[in-house]
């Protein structure tokens, strides 16, 4: 293989490895923002002071 080639495959392969840090960045930062609204979701979902008569209101019996 001469120097030609060899010096187009090396450019191709740093441009897919570069692309493909991209992509996975792109995917980190949105299982990041998906992550931050479950953890708000529940947040919201959990009573924030359980009434002092509310005995087993925030036990989930279905089965």
């Amino acid at each position: 293989m001469d120097i030609g080639a060899m010096s187009i495959d090396m450019s191709l392969a740093r441009v897919q490895q570069s692309a493909g840090l991209s992509v996975a960045k792109k995917a980190m930062n949105s299982q990041e923002i998906a992550a931050a609204g479950l953890l708000k979701m529940v947040e919201e979902a959990i009573p924030e002071q359980v009434p002092v008569d509310g005995i087993g209101q925030i036990l989930d019996v279905r089965g």
